[in-house]
């Protein structure tokens, strides 16, 4: 893993940032540069890409500049929803709208959020469309998460329920085709799938010998460099299934527990985060 410091990573947005034509998100700025999410919160963890933006110098949206109030923010979806003539995922939405996907995903929290906003605000404002029975398909996927996953007994007492036979899975998180998030490997291969050229990479070759995918990464404006990725469901299963880290040179996973892991972490769950659903 090529070592890199913070005011490199600053400096990197800033040239990336006068690269580009429109205002540089997250996903754009890794696609471009080849920093990776896990390097960013490493060295940014509390403020993360926000305050990379910030002490770059990097411009929000022009539209930004000035607070939005929500009938504007959901109007501006609403004219997205009307070009597509569906709901768009943010990366779409960011191409395309006169805000920044990352405005109206904090102000409605999330995906989810913003579409119960948006289904509020088209049966207050358009009752008739028809993008309300997409809004009511949509809404039969969403699974309630549970307040809590335990039974209560006593005041002070708590007990998880038992296992029973049969699959288990993990946290809902609805991302696209996905509904629930991984609890294994495969589970990792699959999301690594959906989401791999959005992140910048194309696969070359699967296989059951370690490192399990050679594949290309873009590094910079027409540029592509080789990279072995073996997959784990937690960065530390490298470690513990005895892997030499000579033999790869990324880690992609769903969790990145590894606080001392030698070799880049490509973290899919923080990942998944920028891309929204």
């Amino acid at each position: 893993m090529k070592d890199i410091t913070r005011d490199e990573i600053i400096e990197a947005a800033r040239r990336a940032a006068a690269e580009s034509d429109d205002p540089l998100s997250r996903s754009d700025f890794i696609r471009r540069t080849g920093i990776s999410e896990w390097q960013i919160n490493r060295f940014f963890p509390k403020g993360r890409w926000t305050e990379v933006k910030n002490l770059a110098g990097i411009e929000r949206h022009p539209m930004d500049k000035q607070s939005r109030s929500d009938q504007e923010l959901l109007s501006e979806f609403h004219k997205v929803v009307l070009e597509i003539g569906d709901i768009p995922t943010w990366s779409i939405f960011a191409s395309k709208a006169g805000v920044s996907a990352d405005s109206i995903r904090r102000r409605f929290g999330g995906l989810q959020g913003t579409l119960k906003a948006y289904r509020e605000w088209l049966e207050l404002n358009n009752p008739d469309s028809p993008i309300l029975v997409v809004l009511q398909a949509k809404s039969h996927h969403e699974i309630p998460t549970p307040p809590d996953f335990t039974q209560k007994i006593h005041p002070n007492e708590y007990r998880k329920w038992n296992k029973v036979a049969g699959p288990q899975y993990g946290p809902p998180i609805d991302f696209r085709g996905l509904r629930h998030s991984p609890i294994n490997e495969q589970g990792v291969v699959y999301l690594f799938g959906m989401v791999s050229y959005e992140l910048g990479f194309i696969v070359e070759a699967l296989q059951s010998a370690y490192p399990d995918c050679e594949a290309k990464r873009s590094i910079g404006k027409d540029r592509w460099q080789r990279v072995r990725i073996e997959f784990e469901f937690l960065s530390s299963n490298f470690r513990d299934h005895g892997h030499d880290p000579a033999g790869a040179d990324l880690i992609v996973c769903w969790e990145h527990d590894w606080q001392d892991c030698p070799i880049e972490v490509l973290e899919l769950r923080s990942a998944i985060d920028a891309l929204g659903g």
